[in-house]
């Protein structure tokens, strides 16, 4: 089982440590979906906690495809980020026409060193998203799929999620989006995926412009653990 909040600034960061969580993704911007955080920010979570920190590298919220120089951007943003020390980083790339840009993942892992990856919920956004995952399946650089199943009805992002946890041998499947105390045991019984991720449900009036709630975030460990 590993559990996964997400934090914004160093407070988040510490609380969530303290309620037991596994990871913390570390990101800004979450109104629009998180963007690369500030480098010291980044250092000072990464000096504040014990537990590992994976950081978003993502340098703009306009879409998922890239340009030359955003990609110049990220592996930097990469490689500043391995020297801090984090665990991992999280990124996704697609292409014009909705698919996984393999060729600029491919990139970006040149620059990973031993961080672990996450393809981010780009990957929702794909065309096809079975697909993609086979193929990120084969890159032993990429530890993990962070999805929510794509978009649509629950029923068949459910289906779509059992469906990827059969087909990735080599990656986790971190399901992300919408999980809250209240779902998360049907979600877990359903798809059983054994790796979850938390944005809102752990936050003040679940409002991505509040801090973490200590209350919050224990009671979903404790829900899973």
């Amino acid at each position: 089982m590993l559990i996964e909040f997400i934090a914004v600034t160093v407070e988040d960061a510490k609380l969530i440590e303290r309620s037991g969580a596994d990871r913390i993704e570390l990101v800004s911007g979450l109104t629009e979906g998180g963007i690369t955080p500030s480098y010291g920010l980044i250092e000072k979570v990464v000096n504040s906690v014990n537990i590992p920190v994976n950081v978003m590298v993502r340098p703009h919220a306009q879409s998922f495809c890239y340009s030359e120089d955003d990609i110049t951007i990220m592996k930097n943003d990469i490689r500043i980020i391995r020297s801090i020390g984090a665990n991992g980083v999280v990124f996704g790339v697609l292409d014009n026409k909705g698919d996984v840009d393999f060729r600029r993942v491919e990139e970006l892992l040149t620059e990973v060193g031993t961080m672990e990856v996450t393809f981010h919920r780009a990957i929702d956004s794909s065309n096809n998203i079975m697909k993609a995952a086979q193929k990120i399946d084969q890159y032993k650089e990429i530890t993990t799929i962070l999805t929510s199943g794509g978009y649509g009805d629950w029923e068949t992002r459910l289906e779509t999620l059992r469906k990827m946890k059969e087909t990735c041998t080599n990656t986790h499947i971190l399901i992300g989006s919408g999980l809250s105390k209240d779902n998360i045991r049907q979600v877990h019984t359903q798809a059983a995926t054994n790796h979850y991720h938390f944005g809102t449900a752990i936050r003040n009036e679940n409002s991505i412009l509040k801090s973490v709630s200590l209350e919050k975030a224990i009671e979903i460990v404790h829900t899973l653990k």
